[in-house]
């Protein structure tokens, strides 16, 4: 596979200078080798200071697929299992017709627990009494049975299974099972250090808005951990987490192969369509699953609400990362990304 590094950067400069995007950065590992790690443009829209491959970009949705894989880790130690009913070890969510909701159901957006508590920001904050909240809700329909979106949901439904199982804080938990053996404690956070704020890219906001500003400027946000959407890292932090999916880096293969294949498969259910107007959500275990030919498990990875993302294409071997941080109501259509994905032979991805 030839990757052209120069016309990639040139993709990436092209973008910024039409005004189409403000700063990003693309990292790209191939067959376990990091072969593009490429930046451009600027962290504000003043254009005083350049991205680096260093920067830290809010990636929102983009971190649900590493909180999947500590996930992943604890089953592969038997501390849960995929059929575990999220009451068995969370008692207090067993009411209200929520009592046999499984842990996969979570995993793949069937938990018809999409809705959030109607709580301020601050609030999100607070774990113990979100998990509160959430605890005494309903589901809009029969766990399992029907696939929503999970965007915020997805930190407690999944995360207070793996702490009360587990006993270690979450935060903890995701250092320990995905950063720190990737060495990665310098660029992906969730819960950000006050040293690395210094390298934090606000979201330009200048040709349009949209709530993500205010979450991902928020400082209590900003610090805590909710991994379904306030991860913040580079892109080659985010291609390196997925080529560890793929081989082995530095001695470390984060999953089995067998876990891996498994997370690929999609769990929508033969009732329940895919709405034509929103295509994207092919969801495995944790992962959205993509490809051609109607093989989806051949990609897989997830999107970002302000177009971040990573993949594998397991087939090929490549692990990518792109970061943004210009707001587009255009939102999840990019057309860098798609140019990328051109470029690349990828298929292209709206997610």
């Amino acid at each position: 596979m030839n990757i052209d590094v120069k016309k990639l950067q040139s993709l990436l400069d092209d973008a910024v200078s039409s005004g189409l995007e403000c700063g990003c950065q693309l990292a790209i590992y191939y067959k376990g080798e990091l072969v593009a790690d490429l930046c451009a443009g600027y962290t504000a829209p003043d254009q005083k200071t350049p991205v680096k491959p260093d920067s830290l970009f809010p990636v929102f949705s983009v971190g649900k697929a590493m909180f999947s894989a500590a996930i992943h880790r604890l089953v592969e130690k038997g501390t849960l299992s995929y059929s575990i009913r999220i009451a068995d070890v969370w008692p207090e969510y067993g009411c209200n017709g929520k009592e046999n909701t499984l842990l996969w159901h979570v995993m793949s957006h069937r938990s018809a627990m999409s809705q959030m508590p109607d709580v301020p920001l601050d609030e999100v904050a607070d774990w113990d009494l979100m998990c509160e909240r959430i605890a005494q809700m309903a589901p809009a329909w029969k766990p399992g049975t029907k696939c929503s979106y999970q965007p915020y949901s997805f930190a407690w439904l999944l995360g207070e299974p793996a702490v009360r199982a587990d006993g270690r804080p979450l935060q903890q938990i995701l250092r320990d099972e995905i950063i720190r053996p990737l060495d990665l404690e310098n660029e992906m956070f969730f819960g950000i250090s006050d040293e690395a704020m210094s390298r934090f890219v606000p979201l330009d906001s200048s040709g349009s808005y949209n709530d993500c500003v205010e979450k991902s400027n928020h400082p209590a946000l900003q610090k805590a951990c909710i991994p379904s959407f306030n991860g913040i890292m580079s892109a080659r932090a985010i291609a390196k987490f997925y080529t560890a999916l793929d081989a082995e880096m530095g001695g470390v293969q984060l999953l089995k192969t067998e876990t891996v294949e498994n997370a690929a498969i999609p769990r929508r259910a033969a009732d329940d369509p895919l709405d034509p107007a929103c295509i994207w959500p092919r969801f495995g275990l944790g992962f959205v699953t993509g490809g051609t030919d109607g093989i989806y498990a051949g990609i897989m990875g997830h999107g970002g609400a302000v177009g971040a993302e990573g993949l594998i294409d397991r087939k090929n071997h490549l692990a990518l990362g792109f970061t943004r941080n210009r707001i587009d109501p255009r939102h999840p259509n990019h057309p860098l990304r798609d140019l990328i994905s051109e470029e690349l032979n990828l298929p292209i991805r709206h997610w």
